[in-house]
């Protein structure tokens, strides 16, 4: 605790924003992100934009995953059902927000389905059950010519101007995109932050860590699993649309395993089950990957090699080092060097 800081009561004890340090920095920091689509370049702020969208996406994992303990590897099935399930609605000029509210609540319908298995099974056989979906919608439902019906073809071109709720609220520039995703990303790690402080959030963590001893105190496991799969799968599914609504354009093939994988990498690099590493992770990946990209575009075309495929082999070692050194992830570092830097040069 800082010195001369101290609470009077439980509410301000288990505050959000508890230290005058994190008060003066929210207050000097909060208004960065809006300002700084104003002052950067087109092509930055549409990377920024991307990074906030695949955060929402990261957090919604993060809940099934990070909290709940459920291995799930259709991330990027989620993100198409969101994807086509909005282009469906902004097509019949329904507007955003109830087009993106729609794929959500899809994309958590078809998680909770899937996520039946978890009554019978867990861990590496649950992952398989999801595996499952993944496979079906990349390779079959969302390639499948006589489902358009469905889901509208499996290439897409999204309205580039829109309103929030039907013609109100258009939207359609660089600058409106970054500002409607960067005001998603604050209300879901709002949620995310709350979550995991609710007596729901408890439990998530008391079925993660030990589900058989969560049963015995009486928590309804199965009921907890879905309500997990429920929530995590509709903030993937608000990411997915999101992202088509920002590259304008879909195809199947932006929604892969690979796409998966990559989420994974930005969780398990920031901190599994802590928002702030999720935000982290993702924030971080996204700016070495991009720069990577640069630097191995003009390796490739200097050696006349494929040298793109090497993001991928670089991404699996940083993994492997950050997992041998901290398991928990760059935020748990971190935490522990400033715990370090707070008692030294005395330890007691």
């Amino acid at each position: 605790m800082p010195c001369g800081e101290y609470f009077t009561d439980y509410e301000s004890r288990m505050g959000l924003v508890r230290w005058r340090t994190q008060k003066i920095a929210l207050a000097l920091g909060l208004p960065i992100p809006f300002i700084a689509p104003f002052l950067l370049g087109g092509g930055t702020v549409t990377l920024l934009t991307q990074a906030y969208i695949f955060a929402i996406a990261v957090l919604g994992l993060n809940v099934i995953l990070g909290y709940a303990g459920e291995i799930v590897l259709a991330q990027g099935a989620f993100m198409a059902i969101g994807a086509y399930s909005a282009s469906r609605l902004l097509a019949v000029g329904a507007g955003l927000l109830p087009a993106l509210a729609v794929g959500g609540l899809l994309a958590a319908l078809v998680a909770v389905g899937f996520g039946l298995p978890s009554f019978r099974v867990k861990g590496f056989y649950i992952a398989i059950s999801t595996l499952a979906l993944q496979f079906i919608a990349e390779e079959w439902f969302f390639v499948n010519s006589q489902l358009a019906f469905i889901h509208g073809g499996t290439t897409q071109s999204l309205p580039s101007n829109v309103g929030l709720v039907g013609p109100v609220g258009a939207l359609g520039t660089t600058i409106d995109k970054y500002l409607l995703a960067l005001v998603l990303l604050l209300v879901f790690a709002m949620l995310s932050l709350n979550l995991s402080r609710t007596g729901v959030g408890k439990t998530f963590r008391a079925i993660h860590e030990n589900d058989l001893s969560a049963s015995v105190l009486g928590v309804n496991v199965f009921k907890n699993k879905l309500l997990a799969f429920a929530i995590g799968g509709f903030m993937i599914g608000v990411a997915g649309g999101l992202f088509g609504f920002q590259i304008g354009f879909i195809n199947a093939e932006y929604f892969t395993i690979g796409l998966t994988l990559e989420h994974y990498v930005m969780l398990l690099f920031g901190g599994l089950g802590r928002v702030w590493g999720a935000l982290l992770g993702v924030g971080v990946v996204t700016l070495v990957q991009d720069y990577l990209n640069d630097g191995l575009n003009f390796l490739a075309d200097l050696t006349g090699t494929n040298a793109t495929a090497l993001l991928p082999v670089f991404f699996g070692a940083i993994i492997i080092v950050v997992l041998a050194v901290e398991p928990k992830g760059v935020l748990a570092g971190l935490g522990k060097i400033k715990e370090y830097l707070r008692t030294w040069p005395f330890a007691y």
